[in-house]
Order: C-alpha cells, then sequence, then structure tokens
C-alpha cells in the first residue's frame, strides 16, 4: 500500500509539474523561467535573512490607495495564476496561509505565503535551499509577490506589514524572510515593513547543484543602501563567512530544486 501511494504521489507531482509548465508558457513567464535555469547552471549569490520583532511598535507604512488584506480563496485562483502562473504547484499543495491584499473595487494587489512553524515541513519543497528550523514564536514570510498594475504604489510595504501581524494572536513574535541582495526594490519594502537585516546567506550554483552557507549579522546592521561600503560588515563585502547555527546543521548543501518556484 506504501509503494502504491508513493506511485500515486510521484503521479500527481509530475501531472502538476507538466500543468505549472504550460501555465507558465501561456503566463508569458517562459524567459524568467530559462533565466533562473541559467543562474542555477552555474551562479554566484547571496541573499539577507530579515527579520521583524512584532513587538515592537511600528508605524504603519501607508500605500498610494486603500488595501484590505484576507486569506487566498478559491475564487482567486484564476486571476492569480494569469500572471503569476509559476505559484500554480504550492497553490495547489494548499499549505497555508497564502494572504492577498486586494484594492476596494476587488483587484488583487499583492499576495505573500505567511508559514508557522507546524507547516514549515509541508512548504520546504517549495523552497529553494535550506530554511531556518523556525520556533514557536517565529514564523516565516515568503513567495511575495506584487500585481504589474500595482507597482510603485507602496502595496508591498502595507501589504507585507499587515499579513505579519496576522499570528500575534497565535504566539509569534519573529518574522523572518528571504530577499536576494540585489533586489533592492524588496529590500526597501521590507525595510518600510519593520524588517531589519538578521542573517546573511550566501550561495553557489553549480550544475543545478547548490551550496549555501549562513552568518549571523551584527545587531543593528544597516541594508546595503543605508551604508557607505565602508561601513558594512565584512561578510556583506566578501560574499563569505561561517555558518551559524540554522536549520539541522551549520553548513548545508542541497541538490537542484524545481526550477518552477
Amino acid at each position: 500500500m506504501l509503494i502504491v501511494r508513493e506511485g500515486k504521489k510521484r503521479v500527481r507531482g509530475i501531472v502538476g509539474q507538466a500543468r505549472t509548465l504550460l501555465l507558465v508558457a501561456r503566463g508569458g513567464e517562459t524567459k524568467e523561467i530559462i533565466k533562473e535555469a541559467w543562474r542555477r547552471l552555474y551562479s554566484n549569490g547571496a541573499s539577507y535573512i530579515l527579520r521583524r520583532d512584532l513587538f515592537e511598535p511600528l508605524k504603519p507604512p501607508i500605500a498610494k490607495l486603500a488595501i484590505t488584506v484576507r486569506p487566498v480563496r478559491d475564487s482567486d485562483m484564476s486571476r492569480i495564476l494569469k500572471e503569476r502562473p509559476r505559484r500554480y504547484s504550492v497553490l495547489r499543495a494548499n499549505i497555508p496561509t497564502c494572504y492577498i491584499a486586494e484594492s476596494p473595487d476587488g483587484q488583487l494587489c499583492y499576495m505573500q505565503w505567511l508559514i508557522a512553524p507546524a507547516e514549515q515541513m509541508r512548504f520546504r519543497s517549495y523552497f529553494c535551499g535550506e530554511l531556518k528550523n523556525l520556533r514557536d514564536d517565529e514564523q516565516l514570510l515568503e513567495f511575495a509577490y506584487t500585481f504589474e498594475k500595482f507597482r510603485g504604489q507602496g502595496v508591498m510595504a502595507a501589504a507585507m506589514a499587515k499579513i505579519a501581524e496576522q499570528n500575534i494572536s497565535k504566539g509569534a513574535r519573529w518574522a523572518l524572510t528571504f530577499v536576494r541582495e540585489d533586489n533592492l526594490a524588496s529590500l526597501k519594502g521590507c525595510k518600510n515593513a519593520g524588517f531589519r537585516p538578521y542573517m546573511y546567506r550566501t550561495e553557489q550554483w553549480r550544475l543545478f547543484h547548490l551550496k549555501q552557507s549562513f552568518k549571523m549579522l551584527p545587531e543593528r546592521s544597516l541594508y546595503p543602501f543605508e551604508a557607505k561600503p565602508a561601513e558594512l560588515p565584512a561578510e556583506m563585502k566578501s560574499l563569505t563567512g561561517d555558518v551559524s547555527a540554522i536549520g539541522r546543521a551549520t553548513s548545508s548543501e542541497s541538490g537542484g530544486q524545481q526550477v518552477l518556484q
């Protein structure tokens, strides 16, 4: 019975990936996927792990339009997949909780997952690389996406700040998120949403095989756009550093995940 269940699971996975590829091709994201594939063939990079203390007061960032944050609905799927088809597989997995920010007239402005510790294992297979093992008072925000029509209007910061606070009543104290160091727009949006640099992850892709290392940043570290190069911690300049206690080990290597993550 176990073999049969595993076989059915694999078939569903293959069908899901095929459906995602078809949706990506129809949605015009093919070039983006090819670019990501080339990156995973050979590249060096780095990401920040940002953190927000949800107990610290935050002046709510205000978008240029009023937004309402709510969990995703089945009726949102066609609109999401029309613009962001690569999220088909994780949406199909129904991992709690994907949140939507919508405009007063019901248009989708922004989407992002808020992952509680209990859901982290289910989420791992959709995330590229190693994840910090979440404590009971931590949560992860991932797969942020601002719909094209609403970019440049401060929607990300306003929505992300609200989404991060959804689980405070359930014991959440810290919110974490990963952002590539060259994505200045997202880094600035996270800063406005109350997030600060917490850890630094270096990444090496070789033939779809990922090698990573993590390092804790000094307390009160600045974003790269807040500091002059001479003021940045050494690990941010050199893209090197020892791995700090994170996840299940002090360093990790993982095989290439699905390109369509």
